[in-house]
């Protein structure tokens, strides 16, 4: 069998209502040449009728008893047969050309690992709220990556042979696993932002999407991360240290 040159892969735990819309983006990419690897997470809804609309040969449903993000991506990467490895989340859009342009800057460059986007972040009703434009420069996105998370998980697309070698996703981590595996996995040549919308993150308003149920577990499990990266450079730095330089950075941020 022909390897494809991308996985998608998405985990899904119930969220029937954007299912389909979501799928579809991927069906309609300008780039053809991948594998669609959905893990059902234990979903409580008829995830599999929702995808039984779709008759694509490119998609592989996998089911599961719920085991959570972290480690449902982690059991996709290990079935993953692409080179790169598309995330997709299962209630956002990619537009059309996502793919393509995201390959294009892997196939051009194999010294790059991660390739993110600016992406637009929509209501329930696919309405723009805000446009996010990470920074592009490397260096830049590099330093602020010691203190926050840089992409929208959903977004980004990366080379599998980096996250096998940067160790996938920690599965002791419940919440912010992405910023995690970014943290380890950047350094300042290899990732690349196209300065571009090409996804739309939807934000719920009705509490149950889960960034929004659990932030204060995500915050707080940022913050670890930050601390650690910022104790690369020290490792002697105390807690209240790295809050100092953390409210430091953020200061600068608001004033810039």
């Amino acid at each position: 069998m022909i390897s494809p040159a991308v996985t998608v892969l998405m985990s899904v735990y119930n969220g029937r209502e954007y299912l389909a819309e979501a799928v579809q983006s991927i069906l309609d990419q300008t780039f053809n040449d991948f594998e669609f690897l959905i893990i059902d997470d234990g979903s409580t809804e008829p995830v599999e009728d929702i995808l039984s609309i779709f008759s694509d040969p490119r998609i592989h449903l996998v089911s599961q008893e719920n085991v959570g993000l972290t480690r449902a991506l982690n059991r996709g990467l290990a079935l993953a047969r692409g080179e790169y490895v598309a995330r997709m989340d299962a209630d956002d859009f990619s537009v059309p050309t996502r793919l393509e342009a995201q390959v294009r800057e892997m196939a051009t460059n194999q010294t790059i690992d991660l390739v993110g986007c600016f992406f637009d972040v929509v209501d329930n009703h696919g309405a723009l709220i805000e446009r996010k434009e990470p920074f592009v420069d490397p260096v830049y996105r590099l330093w602020r990556l010691q203190f926050h998370n840089n992409y929208g998980h959903g977004s980004v697309m990366l080379r599998k042979t980096a996250l096998i070698q940067a160790g996938r996703y920690d599965e002791s981590l419940r919440y912010a696993q992405d910023y995690d595996l970014w943290s380890r996995l950047s350094t300042k040549a290899n990732t690349r932002m196209i300065p571009e919308a090409l996804y739309r993150y939807r934000r719920i308003d009705k509490g149950e999407q889960a960034s929004v149920r659990n932030y204060d577990a995500q915050l707080a499990t940022a913050i670890r991360i930050s601390d650690r990266n910022l104790r690369l450079c020290n490792p002697e730095l105390t807690d209240a240290d790295c809050g100092e330089v953390r409210a430091l950075y953020w200061k600068f941020q608001f004033e810039s």
